[in-house]
């Protein structure tokens, strides 16, 4: 799997079905996206879901409003469901 960090505009061109994480940041500008797929217009590129928990735990205003970022579980736990991103 590829993680990554990228604009909602680049989020509309990826392959949905292919996604397996997808999440909004509070502005709704930036997505986290783990995905099957290769994407090199992206802001951030990860090597795993530790280094990505962690990057969303240091820039905590960009991805949650509790100040704890986004635990490792969670990239594991929830799925993107493409039906309701529309």
């Amino acid at each position: 799997m590829n993680y990554y960090i990228v604009t909602d505009e680049v989020f509309n061109t990826l392959t949905k079905g292919n996604i397996s994480f997808m999440l909004k940041s509070i502005d709704t500008s930036k997505r986290i996206v783990i995905t099957s797929d290769e994407v090199s217009n992206n802001l951030h590129t990860f090597v795993n879901t530790t280094a990505l928990s962690e990057y969303t735990i240091t820039n905590t205003s960009d991805w949650v409003g509790d100040g704890n970022g986004v635990e490792e579980i969670t990239f594991d736990e929830i799925k993107y469901i493409p039906e309701i991103d529309d």
